[in-house]
């Protein structure tokens, strides 16, 4: 991890840090979950191969959970949701965000203070998402759809404990990690459902 520093104003010396996604990727398989490997056409089609049996595919399946996936495409036309804490929300470390108008959901979200979890895949591809939805703290009726696939959770202790500069740094980090502790860490693969 690479630390910069900024002056934030005129009083403020600070250091910073990208914090960046943690990528997951799915193994191509066949149809019974049989691992594939990728040959790339240089003058022909690309295609799979079963380097055990050397049998050849044109289409290749994702391995998750254990089955073979077929993939995801389009757009998100149904999320099947679990609730969850809106502090939860907080710990995704957000690639996609979406405005969602639906004021009986606002309305509950607000009402029950809660929010939403669930997985979901955006476009052609097999990249699992995170997707959490909150009521807006800023549009009143309106909902956030957060999306991403690493929880700052998974990446924070690492970056705060190069900071062991001082006694407030540890102290920091200790109370970092009794909050990591408190956070609901839902792996993605948990949300989908085959």
């Amino acid at each position: 991890m690479v630390w910069f520093s900024i002056k934030i104003g005129d009083k403020y010396e600070a250091k910073y840090t990208p914090l960046n996604p943690i990528k997951k990727e799915y193994e191509s398989c066949d149809k019974e979950g049989n691992i594939l490997k990728k040959v790339s056409g240089k003058f022909e089609k690309g295609h799979f191969i079963n380097e055990k049996t050397g049998e050849i595919h044109d289409k290749a399946f994702k391995l998750i959970k254990g089955k073979a996936s077929s993939g995801f495409t389009g757009k998100i036309a149904k999320l099947d949701v679990k609730e969850v804490k809106p502090s939860e929300v907080e710990d995704l470390l957000i690639e996609k965000e979406f405005l969602v108008d639906c004021p009986k959901l606002y309305d509950e979200l607000i009402k029950e203070n809660k929010s939403f979890i669930s997985a979901g895949w955006f476009g052609n591809g097999y990249k699992a998402y995170k997707v959490y939805i909150e009521a807006s703290k800023l549009y009143k009726g309106y909902c956030n759809m957060k999306c991403g696939t690493t929880s700052k959770s998974e990446i924070i202790t690492d970056v705060i404990g190069e900071l062991t500069e001082s006694n407030r740094l540890k102290e920091k980090l200790a109370e970092v990690e009794l909050t990591i502790q408190s956070v609901n860490k839902v792996n993605v693969e948990d949300l989908i459902q085959i």
